[in-house]
């Protein structure tokens, strides 16, 4: 028999394990252009200052192969583009940058993700808002540590 934290635990894995569900299956949809995971490589690469793919690999905790053949297709789609100059310091790595269609794209996603949370928390108070904010910052911390 299951203790009250393993229950506990149980459930916030289930919701946490729908969450990503749902939001694969909502990005399929035409409102949100991108994939989750083209999202999310769009959003890392527009917010590091001079990223390279070995960065994405190391904060992201991917393989450097996954995140190779991931950037190659969104080079190959015309969102991620290398940038002339070279990495300050080094001779290695190429710096990655959205191109205009990938900022567009990433732009668009983002309001379409963005819509779908104002919808779902919708009817929420404001301090419902904070405690859901707070819960997530500390257990997004974690990894920061």
């Amino acid at each position: 028999m299951e203790s009250g934290r393993q229950q506990r635990m149980g459930v916030v894995y289930t919701q946490m394990e729908t969450i990503s569900r749902r939001a694969v299956a909502r990005n399929r949809r035409a409102s949100a252009p991108l994939t989750v995971v083209q999202h999310t490589l769009l959003t890392f690469i527009a917010a590091t200052r001079d990223c390279r793919a070995i960065d994405i690999a190391h904060s992201m905790r991917l393989n450097r192969s996954t995140v190779s053949r991931q950037v190659g297709d969104l080079q190959e789609l015309g969102l991620v583009e290398i940038a002339t100059a070279p990495v300050p310091g080094t001779s290695r790595g190429q710096i990655l940058v959205l191109s205009p269609r990938g900022r567009e794209l990433l732009e668009s996603s983002t309001r379409a993700n963005q819509r779908e949370l104002e919808r779902r928390l919708a009817d929420w108070s404001d301090d419902e808002i904070d405690r859901l904010a707070r819960g997530l910052q500390r257990f997004n911390a974690v990894d920061d540590a």
